[in-house]
């Protein structure tokens, strides 16, 4: 206490504040530590996970050696890696950045698509060159969450990626088309450039509901307007396909 420490002999005042200051100094080192583990653990309620996770980003800022080590390492935690990855897509930064580039190509497709969702909240043009690439990896989940990530991008760069990836026989299974095609369309819409319009007026009557029912709220970002006011579903589309090919013969 403090009244015990008026009665110490100052060589014991200065090893009380050493120890104080030492443990101060250990705690704070275990700080990201405790604080990966907790925003990753499947027992802590999900506030107490998120207010984890915002500690891990904020200490990023200035410290983030701890969550770069975890996000690098194939050996560590599954979830704790995978928190990490997102948590540098918070953290941002030039360093954040090359890290996020080195894992996009990982051999494992969790790591991937974790990767290129946080390039999303990074938010970095240059990631643009390498998020093309991964709507085109081999596994779904990772093409999904680059679709994701450039939408957040917004940079028309990709929307020839995207429109490819529509076509692509990869997104189809037995002829049939896979649940990613929807986020493609999504993306193009997000991104809001009217560059999409070949490929959203294609999959305007896709066979898959999904993928033609997503075309019309795309439409209408890049459009800035709707044509949905008195009209049914089948003359809304007719009135878009009107408006495209007219663009389109410009």
């Amino acid at each position: 206490c403090i009244d015990c420490g008026s009665h110490m002999p100052q060589a014991g005042l200065e090893r009380y504040g050493f120890m104080n200051m030492f443990w101060l100094i250990a705690s704070v080192w275990a700080g990201p530590v405790d604080d990966l583990a907790l925003a990753a653990s499947k027992a802590a309620n999900e506030t107490q996970r998120m207010a984890a996770f915002q500690r891990l980003v904020d200490l990023g800022s200035t410290d983030m050696g701890h969550v770069v080590a975890v996000a690098e390492d194939d050996e560590a935690d599954a979830r704790q890696r995978w928190v990490a990855i997102r948590a540098l897509g918070q953290i941002k930064g030039d360093r954040a950045q090359t890290v996020l580039i080195n894992l996009s190509t990982n051999p494992m497709p969790a790591i991937r698509s974790a990767a290129s969702a946080a390039m999303g909240d990074h938010g970095s043009e240059a990631f643009i060159p390498y998020l093309t690439e991964r709507v085109q990896d081999q596994a779904v989940i990772v093409r999904a969450a680059a679709s994701q990530s450039l939408a957040q991008c917004g940079d028309s760069r990709a929307v020839e990626a995207l429109s490819d990836a529509l076509l692509d026989k990869k997104n189809t299974f037995r002829g049939r088309s896979i649940w990613v095609r929807k986020y493609f369309v999504e993306a193009l819409g997000d991104i809001g450039s009217t560059s999409a319009y070949p490929a959203l007026l294609r999959a305007i009557d896709d066979p898959d509901e999904g993928v033609a029912a997503a075309v019309i709220p795309a439409l209408e970002k890049i459009a800035g307007f709707s044509y949905s006011e008195g009209r049914s579903t089948v003359q809304e589309k007719e009135a878009w396909r009107r408006h495209l090919n007219s663009e389109l013969r410009k």
